[in-house]
């Protein structure tokens, strides 16, 4: 990479005022689009049809139904594409969004989140793109079902992709560069026992629940240790209130920063379920699930250098690190393509009272639009 222009001083974030008003309207305009995880498929539609009439993008959809659009180079000779990347889905409560603009701030009406994540990152990245003077040939993915274990990023038809290296808009901090994520195991238990009347004859009965109970209470869970943590999100059994529950399934997790680390702790969870069950006289089934796998990029990389220069270009310290939670990046890196997540400045997501700060998200349109222009200048 060339020596940085540095031609985006930290006073230049608020030298262009009409930033503001784009990029919030255009995030009003997307969260309006319902896109629970699973029902993306007007947002990403709608998303393909305003790429490619505000930016004459080239847009496809892969088999699972992920967008890929592919923007030609602007002002620039460079040849290899970069890779761009968001997801389109949100949690839960995300249907009838409706946005509210109360002075610097974008929140829902209180209903709802608001669904900035990743909304927000995906009208930083087009509001960028908009005002760049130059940049290099782009491939835009916007994914399905992150929320729900990076589903979509795992069935992308990555065949499809040329980058070697990649940026993804989806960290809250804005002086967040994260280099490395966990592994993450998905874990499935199915607990058999034997029906029987819980008041008239209990002792003919085995509790599929109190089985469930017994193992929950021996695993290791939460913190494990300062590179992994564990957990048991849904546990699901029993029909009637006097009935001896035979079924029970429970949905858990581990995640570690050592792949190792995590597959000896699934190993250990899967054991446990067993022999506790077995020793009441049930049967436990259990289905594991390496979701992704651990992945690190070397602080002197090119796209980890680079955001960092963005990142001071808008007045903010670099936090290089490494996170215990998933993103797209994970699978991206495991394809080959070299990638970093940057910020949005989106705070409380996952909850009714997620909002962003105008100035934090005109901040993450100067930070794209640096990257952009550095790349295409090289």
């Amino acid at each position: 990479m060339r020596k940085s222009s540095g031609r985006l001083e930290s006073n230049m974030v608020k030298s262009e005022p009409s930033l503001n008003g784009e990029v919030v309207k255009l995030l009003c305009e997307l969260v309006q689009i319902d896109s629970e995880s699973g029902e993306e498929e007007e947002f990403l539609h709608f998303l393909a049809d305003l790429l490619d009439r505000k930016l004459f993008a080239g847009c496809t959809f892969d088999s699972y139904g992920n967008l890929i659009a592919r923007l030609p180079p602007k002002g620039s000779s460079v040849t290899q594409p970069i890779l761009f990347a968001c997801h389109g889905d949100t949690v839960k409560p995300g249907k009838g969004i409706v946005p509210i603009v109360e002075g610097d701030v974008v929140r829902s009406k209180g209903e709802t989140i608001l669904g900035a994540d990743d909304k927000a990152g995906i009208a930083e990245f087009i509001t960028a793109l908009q005002g760049a003077e130059r940049y290099p040939p782009i491939e835009f993915v916007v994914t399905r079902e992150e929320e729900t274990g990076l589903v979509g990023a795992r069935h992308l038809d990555v065949s499809q992709l040329h980058a070697k290296e990649g940026y993804v808009l989806d960290m809250d901090a804005l002086d967040a560069v994260v280099v490395g994520g966990p592994s993450h195991v998905l874990i499935d238990v199915e607990i058999q026992g034997k029906a029987a009347h819980a008041a008239m004859e209990p002792e003919k009965g085995v509790s599929a629940i109190l089985a469930a109970a017994r193992a929950i209470v021996s695993l290791p869970l939460g913190q494990v240790d300062p590179e992994t943590t564990a957990n048991v999100g849904i546990i699901e059994g029993g029909q009637i209130r006097n009935g001896i529950p035979d079924h029970v399934t429970i949905r858990a997790e581990c995640r570690s920063l050592s792949h190792e680390r995590c597959m000896d702790l699934a190993e250990s969870i899967e054991e446990i379920f067993v022999v506790t069950s077995r020793a009441m006289g049930a049967k436990a089934t259990v289905n594991s699930e390496l979701a992704y796998r651990a992945s690190s990029i070397s602080p002197s990389a090119r796209v980890v250098t680079l955001a960092k220069e963005a990142i001071e270009a808008v007045g903010l310290t670099p936090n290089v690190q490494t996170i215990r939670g998933g993103t797209d990046a994970a699978i991206y890196n495991e394809h080959g393509i070299e990638t970093v997540v940057i910020g949005t400045g989106v705070k409380a997501e996952h909850s009714t009272d997620e909002h962003v700060y105008v100035d934090d998200m005109n901040r993450a349109v100067w930070m794209v639009r640096y990257i952009l222009e550095e790349l295409g200048s090289e």
